[in-house]
């Protein structure tokens, strides 16, 4: 299959005007200007005045929570939690979740995602994102405070062993937060992680509240939450939230920090040094009512910084173009667009451990593209993707068309 665009868009390469890619067996055999190609080939497809990029990537979301999509106002965390647990505890949680996610799996598809970092509090969504055909690392949490397994490292080796990955499922670990796992259970987790040679995620400085407890402020978080931190042995290391990352992860394995929204200078040095890559979720962030993100401090650290979107139950939309385009319209001095567009491809895809395969339009990668709507005699494609953030007109995952 050979696919030809108005704009072909490596994302490690600048981008090519009238270019091609071309796919053989699910992955990428060349890539470059249609002026090379050969006349007529039997299998060219031509997209027209469209943008041929790699499949979009989101590091970090709960599609499991689709169904509470539109069902929770905006406003602080710790309000929004409170109701989303009241939310999940109705008749019919599993079976409504799962459902869910295949749901989220196939909006995101047609926002032109081609891969998802995605966090399941029992375990349950694998099994459904298995039949959906999008790449995905599904994250297994520990939740050493829950009422359901995986509570402690043994339940969590157990869960992560039931996940049967194929070529687009990757299991992942991810000890929910250092206010809701204790240290040991923690280092247990990265250290599976570790020894299986696959990708861990935890949330990660992600509230005020967080981080003052982390500091050494007992009363800081909700009275009810306090009661479970003291029987499931949760205490503060009366150190922030870098230093206490430090102490848990080490740097021999990074891994994914959801969100990162309250680091600081101290921390964000740290973090340069350690290899641990942040996820922001910019619409998220805003539906929270947070404080500005340290997204411009964390990247002139020289911190691997990805977006993503959250869950859909704390957003618009799975649309990660939408979270591009809110960047570039809010921040006051926003990145590049070629920048940006990393964000969710090279960036997402290093932060999943997934570089090696997808991300970018090159020869041995993985054939997950998508190709958006754009003007041929437009001086560059990115500008008008990133201001309109345009659905696709065609997505391939593997090689194999699903938009």
């Amino acid at each position: 299959m050979i696919l030809k665009a108005a704009w072909v868009v490596p994302v490690s390469t600048p981008p090519i005007r009238d270019g091609y890619v071309a796919v053989e067996n699910q992955q990428i055999t060349a890539v470059g200007p249609a002026a090379e190609l050969p006349s007529g080939p039997a299998d060219l497809q031509d997209l027209g005045e469209a943008a041929l990029t790699p499949g979009l990537i989101n590091p970090h979301t709960h599609l499991e929570l689709t169904c509470y999509a539109g069902k929770l106002p905006p406003g602080p965390f710790w309000h929004w939690i409170a109701e989303l647990v009241r939310l999940r505890r109705r008749p019919g949680r599993l079976e409504r979740e799962r459902a869910a996610a295949a749901e989220g799996a196939w909006q995101s598809l047609q926002a032109g995602v081609t891969c998802v970092g995605d966090v399941s509090r029992e375990n349950v969504a694998w099994q459904a994102l298995k039949r959906i055909p999008i790449r995905k690392v599904c994250f297994v949490e520990l939740l050493t405070l829950a009422d359901a397994p995986p509570r402690d490292p043994q339940e969590l080796a157990t869960a992560v062993a039931a996940v049967q990955e194929d070529d687009l499922l990757t299991v992942g670990i991810s000890p929910h937060a250092p206010y809701t796992v204790p240290e040991g259970h923690i280092r247990a987790a990265i250290g599976l992680a570790r020894e299986l040679g696959r990708p861990w995620c935890t949330h990660w400085a992600e509230t005020l509240e967080e981080v003052a407890f982390l500091n050494g402020d007992t009363k800081a978080l909700p009275w009810l939450l306090r009661g479970l931190l003291r029987q499931c042995g949760v205490q503060s290391p009366r150190m922030s939230p870098g230093q206490y990352l430090d102490r848990c992860a080490g740097t021999d394995w990074p891994g994914l920090l959801a969100h990162g929204n309250y680091f600081g200078p101290a921390d964000i040095d740290r973090l340069s040094r350690s290899g641990h890559r942040v996820v922001y979720c910019p619409r998220a962030h805003r539906f929270f009512g947070h404080r500005a993100h340290p997204f411009e401090q964390l990247r002139a650290a020289g911190v691997g910084v990805a977006i993503g979107t959250d869950s859909p139950a704390s957003n618009e939309s799975l649309s990660l173009l939408e979270e591009l385009q809110y960047l570039r319209r809010n921040l006051p001095v926003p990145p590049t667009p070629d920048e940006l567009l990393r964000l969710v491809t090279l960036e997402a895809a290093r932060a999943l451990r997934l570089d090696a395969r997808i991300g970018s339009l090159e020869v041995g990668k993985a054939a997950d593209l998508a190709a958006f709507p754009c003007p041929a005699d437009q001086a560059d494609p990115l500008t008008p993707l990133l201001d309109q953030a345009p659905r696709p007109v065609a997505v391939w995952v593997a090689g194999r068309r699903l938009i």
